[in-house]
């Protein structure tokens, strides 16, 4: 900055003693230059305002100067191909979970299978299994080997309850789950009749589930639940 004042006083002298040239010569009734005079005029004025405005932009802050960095780096990447990141702003229309509504309501739908049963996957404990429901049953019932690959450790005293199957009554155990989840619904503290293999093949969802729902209801070939 201090070599461009300095810069900047020369020029200015030498523009001073151009002007104090004219002066004389309009004081002694000149009206015609020569023109080595008026060249040099014209040269001094011209490197004066170069000077000026160089002394300008070089006052100004870094950000201030460089001007493409506002109005020509996007476009530059544009014009070359350059993929130009996306900047993501809220949506008026946010991405939405499976099987949720706009009340915070949560629902899982079910189809009907070709036997005419509801059956779905369902999240027990943290394991996937596939369920059917069975509105008639009381609690959900599981077989012992289903029960074990949950990590429900059972011994031969728990199976102190008698419940009746299509095969006849039989013993099984009660439990415990902690947590249920079909779709976007989650039920937890579950209890559910563990029953030897033998007795049960498959995985029932009873009421002790359903009755947890807020509602559920058949329509058409599917099975709403509504939590």
């Amino acid at each position: 900055m201090a070599v461009w004042q300095e810069r900047y006083r020369s020029l200015n002298h030498g523009f001073n003693s151009t002007n104090q040239k004219l002066d004389g010569h309009r004081a002694l009734g000149m009206n015609v230059f020569n023109g080595t005079e008026i060249s040099e005029l014209c040269m001094f004025k011209k490197i004066f305002l170069i000077s000026c405005a160089v002394l300008g932009i070089a006052s100004l802050p870094h950000y201030a100067q460089d001007v493409s960095v506002f109005t020509g780096t996007m476009s530059d990447k544009e014009s070359s191909g350059v993929p130009v990141p996306e900047v993501k702003t809220a949506s008026a229309h946010p991405a939405q979970p499976l099987a949720h509504y706009a009340t915070g309501v949560r629902a899982a739908t079910i189809p009907m299978d070709r036997s005419g049963h509801f059956s779905a996957d369902f999240r027990v404990n943290g394991r996937n299994l596939k369920g059917l429901i069975d509105t008639g049953a009381t609690y959900v019932a599981l077989n012992v080997s289903t029960a074990r690959s949950l990590g429900l450790g059972l011994v031969g005293s728990d199976f102190k309850h008698q419940v009746n199957t299509a095969n006849g009554k039989t013993s099984a155990a009660l439990v415990m789950l902690d947590q249920m989840n079909v779709g976007s619904i989650t039920v937890r503290n579950v209890e559910a009749f563990v029953l030897e293999d033998k007795a049960l093949s498959s995985t029932l969802i009873g009421m002790s589930f359903m009755s947890k729902l807020k509602s559920y209801q058949v329509k058409g070939n599917r099975l709403e639940l509504v939590n």
